[in-house]
């Protein structure tokens, strides 16, 4: 070959691929291998039609590529802070792109928030939880805010029912015009309407710590000659600062309360940015550090911390959703690369290293969606049941949150490790993805803090017996997802012995682990994260037949159920000399 030819065929202004890059699904619902599937089944068992779900989650499914591309926009089109104007003035104005707007738009009108709180169907929290996880590992972090938002309705909305029989003068804290503002605030957070719709911030942490807020708090509500509360202070890392209004913990008179702030829309001094956050990830998220020079405040509740329960719960099932929408999106670019990458004179699907990596991201995701999707019915039962306790609730709410998380940052730097190269490579999209997952460990609580609050809540009344009776109960086949009384009997399936018994044997482990969980605590609550994956992926093949199931059953009862460490004490004193 001449010199001249060989120029022309390395030549740069050829279209020359290193490889097809791996397609983003047309329809991200229809084509997941599981979500289908599992929506009918959670309907077939309540004797429920599953038609109207199916319809919105297939349109749905359609914009995916839509909102990968705004994604993708985010990710480039960082937010910035304007501290002044062109004469000097401070005005501390937040620019960001067009494309975190539009999903906010398409977050409103795809009603992501107000399905969890109308009456429209008698599984909204499964439809809920279910369009969330499509949505959220494309949403350019807007499932952050969506998140708040969402506990900030289930918080105003449980408070105005607590108050509704009020009086006035009855109750220090709610009046008329207390119920009109909760009542507005709860519209607008709840709106299918981009033009009403608000999104809601969450001002808890301070310099002084995060999570232990009730010692950490510093910020002071104080009111003024005119009867209005306002609030001083620093708020050390707030998220999603262009939302409309907030809840915040404050010192009020001797109590650690709850306030709502409504953002004011022009800068007048009483909310200051004093930075944004450089962060590992999350860059498409405005998060700040605030000073608060005077903002109005509504009191809530004047205990404030037995009042954030409903919203902790929200979020941290939220962060659960965010874990596995994360790697299903991984999953999904990582079977589609594997069939037009080639190697070894093949393509690296048929290679059975790789397709051992492949068979074990294909597992994880499944468990993953399957006790995320249990979690949101369970903290929705309108009832306890035979198989489901209040203890329950409150366990798993901190324990699934804890092990989404985990498992879901270590599996997915597995899965960008799939793709070669180009999962190195930021202009592939797929680094970001791994650094935005590296908060959810933290977020809500990191894994040592909700492992310290799970051991707790275990060592109440009769909720650890209640857990491990209702992983059991789950994996026999006595209940389904939610602690469902399942009114036909599922039949037996050999090729679910072996996972049975290996799970059988592990909650036995787990029982002896938790008499001495000081130390192993964080090693306890993923073992009970594990165990809750297992009997769920148990409980679906049970039910659905599918020998794709059931093979992921086994396969996470051989390489997710993760060892549970026994330690000396002595020796972590030692080491630390």
């Amino acid at each position: 070959m001449s010199v001249p030819k060989l120029r022309l065929l390395f030549s740069s202004s050829r279209k020359l691929h290193y490889v097809s890059p791996p397609k983003i699904p047309e329809n991200a619902f229809v084509s997941d291998s599981i979500l289908p599937r599992l929506v009918t089944a959670i309907h077939e068992q309540r004797n429920i039609c599953p038609l109207a779900v199916h319809d919105d989650l297939e349109k749905f499914g359609l914009q995916y590529r839509k909102l990968n591309k705004l994604a993708s926009d985010c990710e480039m089109y960082h937010p910035k802070l304007q501290r002044l104007d062109g004469w000097g003035g401070r005005i501390d104005r937040l620019v960001t792109c067009d494309s975190w707007k539009q999903l906010h738009d398409i977050a409103s009108t795809e009603k992501l928030i107000r399905i969890g709180h109308e009456n429209c169907h008698e599984l909204k929290e499964v439809w809920q939880c279910v369009k969330l996880i499509l949505f959220s590992a494309v949403s350019g972090m807007v499932s952050c805010p969506l998140a708040m938002t969402d506990g900030a309705a289930t918080t105003l909305i449980k408070l105005l029912k607590l108050h509704e029989n009020c009086k006035p003068g009855e109750c220090s804290v709610c009046s008329e015009e207390w119920k009109s503002k909760v009542s507005e605030a709860i519209s607008n957070l709840t709106s299918p309407s981009p033009d009403n719709f608000w999104t809601s911030g969450q001002w808890m942490t301070e310099r002084a710590g995060g999570s232990d807020v009730t010692r950490a708090t510093q910020t002071q509500a104080l009111k003024d000659e005119d009867g209005v509360i306002r609030l001083y202070g620093n708020k050390f890392y707030t998220s999603a600062i262009d939302c409309q209004v907030s809840l915040a913990l404050a010192r009020y008179e001797k109590n650690l309360s709850l306030f709502l702030v409504r953002l004011p829309q022009e800068y007048d001094g009483t909310v200051q940015i004093e930075r944004l956050k450089d962060k590992l990830g999350t860059k498409q998220l405005p998060t700040a550090e605030l000073t608060l020079n005077g903002v109005p405040a509504l009191l809530l509740a004047e205990k404030g911390i037995a009042n954030i329960v409903p919203m902790l719960q929200v979020t941290r099932l939220y962060n659960a959703i965010a874990a596995t929408s994360y790697l299903r999106h991984v999953t999904a670019l990582a079977h589609d690369y594997a069939q037009s990458r080639s190697a070894f004179g093949t393509t690296i699907n048929n290679l059975p290293l790789h397709k051992m990596s492949l068979a074990k991201l294909e597992t994880f995701t499944r468990a993953l969606i399957l006790q995320t999707v249990d979690l949101s019915l369970i903290i929705n039962a309108k009832v306890e049941t035979p198989s489901l306790s209040s203890g329950v609730s409150r366990v798993l709410s901190a324990v699934v949150k804890v092990h989404t998380a985990q498992v879901a940052v270590t599996t997915l730097r597995e899965g960008l490790e799939s793709f070669g190269g180009a999962g190195y490579m930021e202009d592939t999209g797929l680094p970001g993805l791994f650094r935005d997952a590296c908060v959810l460990p933290v977020w809500e609580g990191t894994s040592d803090v909700l492992s310290m609050e799970t051991m707790r809540a275990l060592s109440r009344g009769t909720a650890q017996a209640d857990v491990l009776r209702y992983i059991r109960e789950l994996a026999m086949g006595w209940c389904v997802l939610g602690g469902h009384q399942y009114s036909e009997e599922l039949e037996e399936c050999e090729k679910l012995e072996i996972p049975l018994l290996e799970l059988n044997q592990y909650l036995t482990e787990l029982e002896i682990a938790l008499e001495n969980s000081q130390y192993t605590g964080r090693s306890v609550a993923m073992g009970i994260g594990a165990a809750h994956a297992a009997a769920a992926l148990i409980s679906f093949a049970r039910y659905s037949h599918n020998s794709s199931d059931v093979a992921a059953a086994r396969l996470w009862c051989k390489l997710g159920l993760t060892p549970l460490n026994r330690i000396d004490p002595q020796d972590i004193s030692d080491v630390l000399l």
